[in-house]
C-alpha cells in the first residue's frame, strides 16, 4: 500500500540527486498513527519501520485526537459532525410567586449576566 510520492528533483550542481519530502497519504499517517495508539508499540520503533522522524507521528497523533487527521470522505459519512444547536425555550411566568418575588428582589436582574436555575434548587450564573 504505498500511495506516497516520493520523487526527485533531478540532480544538483555537484551531481547528487536531489530529493523532496516524501507526502505521506491520510489513510498512510493514519494506519502508523493507530499502529502507535495499540498497547506496547513504541513510536520511534514505529517511525524507524515506516522511515519517518517520530516527532512527525507524534504531531500525527495530536492531530489525530483532536480530529484533524481525516479520510477523505470521513466527514461525509458522519465521522466527524458540526456542533449542534438546541433548541431553547424561555417560560417567563405571568405572575411570579411569593418566594420568586423575593429571590428577584434579593438579587436584581443584571444585563451583562444570565441566571439559570434547576428543578434541584441549584443556580448557575454567567
Amino acid at each position: 500500500m504505498d500511495t506516497s510520492t516520493e520523487q526527485s528533483a533531478g540532480t544538483g550542481s555537484s551531481g547528487r540527486q536531489i530529493r523532496r519530502r516524501k507526502q505521506w497519504s491520510v489513510q498512510e499517517k493514519l494506519q502508523i498513527v493507530r499502529e502507535t495508539l495499540q498497547s506496547g508499540n513504541s513510536v520511534p520503533i514505529i517511525a524507524r519501520r515506516h522511515g519517518v522522524n517520530a516527532n512527525q507521528i507524534f504531531t500525527w497523533r495530536r492531530e489525530y485526537r483532536r480530529g484533524k487527521l481525516l479520510e477523505r470522505g470521513a466527514e461525509s459519512a458522519g465521522e466527524r459532525k458540526a456542533p449542534a444547536l438546541l433548541p431553547v425555550q424561555i417560560h417567563v411566568p405571568m405572575k411570579a410567586a411569593p418566594q420568586e418575588a423575593r429571590a428577584a428582589s434579593a438579587s436584581p436582574a443584571r444585563p451583562d449576566r444570565v441566571e439559570v436555575e434547576y428543578p434541584s434548587g441549584t443556580r448557575l450564573r454567567i
